[in-house]
C-alpha cells in the first residue's frame, strides 16, 4: 500500500502527460481525416519506399527486409527527435513549464513523453505488421522490451539535456546538430544492412557507430535479428556514460541555466 501511494502521483503525471501529447498531436493534424494515424502511416509509406529502393540482393526476403527497415526507421525517428527536438528547450519552453508547474527535469520528462507517444504509435503499426506477415518472429525476446524501453528513455532524456546545454553556450551548434543527424541517417544501418552487401565501408560504419548498436536492439526485441549480447553491452555502457555526464552537467549548470520552477 505504501509503495502504491509513492508511485501513484508519478503514474498520474505520466497519464496526464500522455494525454497532453495526444492532444498536441491531434492539434497538429487538425483538419485531416486520419488525424494522428498519419504518424504511423507516413512511417509505413517511407519505410516501404526505402525497402523497395535499397534492397539489392536476395540475402534477405523482401518482407523481412521491409520489417528490418521499418523497425530501424521508426526508432531512428525517436533518436533524431531526442537530438533535434532538444536544441532550444530551456530557451523556448519556459512559459509551458511555468503553466504546468514543471521543474527542469519535469520539462525534459514531458518532452520525452512526447517522443515516446509518437514511438508507441509507430510500434503499434510494427507489431500489427509482424503479426500479419511473420507472427513467428514474436518470441521470448519480447521480454527484453521493458529493459529496452527503460534504456532508451534514460538515454534520450540525458542526450536531450546535453544537446540543449551545448546550444546554450554555442548557438551555432543547433544547425550542426541538425546537419549531423541527417548525416548519421545515411551512415547508420537504418535502411541498409551489412548482410545485404559485401562493402567493407558499411561493416566499419556498423562496428564503430554506436547508433548502429542501438538500432539493433528493437530488431532483436521483435525477432527480426538474433540476440546479440555485444550490442546490448555497448548500448548499456554508452547509456550509462550519457546519463552520468548529463547528471553531472545538470548539477554543475544550475547556477547559470535558468531554473524553470
Amino acid at each position: 500500500m505504501h509503495i502504491w501511494k509513492s508511485i501513484r502521483p508519478h503514474l498520474s503525471d505520466l497519464v496526464r502527460f500522455f494525454h497532453i501529447s495526444y492532444i498536441e498531436a491531434t492539434s497538429q493534424h487538425r483538419g485531416t481525416y486520419l488525424g494522428v494515424l498519419w504518424i504511423p502511416l507516413s512511417s509505413l509509406i517511407f519505410s516501404a519506399m526505402l525497402a523497395l529502393v535499397f534492397r539489392h540482393s536476395h540475402v534477405m526476403p523482401l518482407g523481412d527486409f521491409f520489417l528490418y527497415v521499418l523497425t530501424g526507421y521508426i526508432f531512428w525517428g525517436f533518436i533524431a527527435a531526442s537530438i533535434t527536438g532538444s536544441t532550444d528547450v530551456i530557451q523556448s519552453r519556459f512559459e509551458f513549464a511555468v503553466h504546468n508547474n514543471l521543474s527542469l527535469p519535469g520539462l525534459f520528462g514531458k518532452l520525452l513523453i512526447d517522443r515516446l507517444f509518437h514511438y508507441f504509435l509507430n510500434l503499434a503499426l510494427l507489431v500489427a505488421l509482424i503479426l500479419l506477415m511473420s507472427p513467428s518472429k514474436i518470441g521470448p525476446e519480447i521480454a527484453l522490451f521493458l529493459p529496452f524501453l527503460l534504456l532508451i528513455a534514460a538515454t534520450s532524456m540525458g542526450t536531450a539535456y546535453l544537446v540543449n546545454l551545448v546550444t546554450i553556450f554555442y548557438p551555432d551548434a543547433k544547425t550542426l546538430f541538425s546537419v549531423g543527424v541527417r548525416f548519421m541517417f545515411f551512415v547508420s544501418p537504418v535502411f541498409w544492412s551489412v548482410a545485404e552487401t559485401t562493402s567493407k565501408t558499411r561493416a566499419v560504419l556498423v562496428q564503430y557507430n554506436p547508433v548502429a548498436y542501438y538500432l539493433s536492439l528493437p530488431r532483436q526485441v521483435f525477432g527480426i535479428e538474433p540476440i546479440k549480447p555485444l550490442a546490448w553491452f555497448i548500448a548499456v555502457i554508452v547509456s550509462i556514460t550519457v546519463c552520468i555526464v548529463a547528471c553531472l552537467a545538470y548539477h554543475r549548470s544550475q547556477g547559470f541555466v535558468r531554473n524553470v520552477k
